[in-house]
């Protein structure tokens, strides 16, 4: 009835997705007995959700999304690993997708609220299976996190191609960089989905230098507080004394 366009039964559709929202949080046991044909469908319902440009549909299948990743971070790893196997780089595509549409923006916060847990959950190494093809040769070095990251930079350099390499990589960079600060994550995604209007020229590039230096600045903090816990940091990256 709802699967055909994301306009007819606007009142079903939100009814639909609250159920489905209230069974996350009510019976999230039950949802881990369902057959997998069946558990898959409801995702790719869920999944479908963030298409609508109906926001208050938007907005509940963003948060049960976001949700239901916090649910399985916390269940036993087996289970977490297979979730998070078959379907974290497919949601991750899903909300890029959306994230960058215009006709979406009013879903932003949801949007980017979601895309910085999902990159906190890879930084922070809490998604402890390979996200990957691990039995591939070509994947001897690859990590969750680089792997992340090339299939963002993949993703967005295939939909905006008036975008620079660099332009995509210090936007890739940031993500990993802010992901634990809502306000700083929040404006760095909202300051590259500008510059996807832009023309890349000399003010993108000055521009770019402020957010370098701004993850430049981060990274040193980091550095500087793991050096101040005997064994964070490994002796050859320790900077030598003058």
């Amino acid at each position: 009835m709802i699967n055909q366009d994301f306009t007819e039964y606007p009142e079903h559709r939100l009814a639909i997705y609250q159920l489905l929202r209230t069974i996350n949080q009510k019976c999230f046991n039950a949802l881990l007995n369902l057959p997998p044909q069946q558990f898959r469908f409801m995702v790719m319902s869920i999944m479908w959700g963030f298409k609508h440009t109906q926001r208050d549909v938007a907005d509940v299948a963003l948060g049960i999304t976001q949700e239901m990743i916090n649910n399985f971070n916390v269940c036993d790893r087996s289970i977490s690993n297979a979730f998070f196997q078959a379907y974290f780089i497919e949601m991750l595509n899903e909300v890029i997708v959306v994230l960058a549409d215009n006709e979406h923006k009013s879903s932003f916060k949801p949007q980017y609220m979601l895309l910085a847990r999902m990159v906190h959950l890879v930084e922070s190494n809490q998604i402890t299976a390979p996200l990957f093809d691990s039995s591939s040769p070509e994947n001897a070095n690859m990590t969750n996190s680089l792997f992340v990251r090339q299939s963002i930079a993949n993703l967005l350099a295939t939909a905006f191609a008036n975008l620079s390499k660099r332009q995509i990589e210090v936007f890739v960079e940031g993500l990993f960089n802010f992901n634990d600060d809502s306000e700083k994550f929040r404006n760095h995604v909202r300051d590259f989905l500008i510059q996807t209007k832009e023309f890349a020229g000399d003010n993108a590039d000055l521009y770019l230098d402020e957010t370098e230096h701004e993850i430049e600045q981060r990274k040193q903090q980091e550095k500087e507080m793991a050096m101040r816990i005997p064994g964070m940091v490994k002796p050859s990256e320790m900077e030598e004394d003058e």
